[in-house]
């Protein structure tokens, strides 16, 4: 048994490990876009809290899902006003997307249960 297998036991911090996983990345960005969708509860009109969240923000662009397209229509209509704001918060955000996801619940802006 002279041929084994050489491995290098390392080791390794757990917390270093887990502040460079994905699923860490995954957690920090949940984070971050949740932390958003409550900043702009303040700025998008309160009608609509229900009726929208905040999907992703990547190269400048924020992604908004929208439940209906009487909603989409709306804050199209608000876009410039609502960019220049998120702007004052957020000045990475340089475009907005608005789009549909029927399966959100009015109610309470998350995804329906399937």
């Amino acid at each position: 048994m002279k041929n084994k297998d050489k491995r290098s036991y390392k080791t390794l911090n757990i917390n270093q490990v887990i502040e460079k996983s994905s699923f860490a990345n995954l957690m920090e960005k949940g984070l971050q876009l949740s932390t958003l969708n409550e900043r702009l509860a303040s700025i998008f009109p309160a009608p609509l809290r229900h009726f929208y969240r905040v999907a992703d923000l990547q190269n400048g662009l924020l992604k908004i899902e929208v439940s209906n397209a009487m909603v989409r229509q709306n804050l199209l209509f608000q876009q410039a006003q609502l960019l220049a704001k998120i702007q004052q918060i957020e000045p990475a955000v340089t475009k907005l997307n608005f789009y549909l996801n029927p399966n959100m619940d009015n109610r309470t802006g998350k995804l329906k249960s399937q």
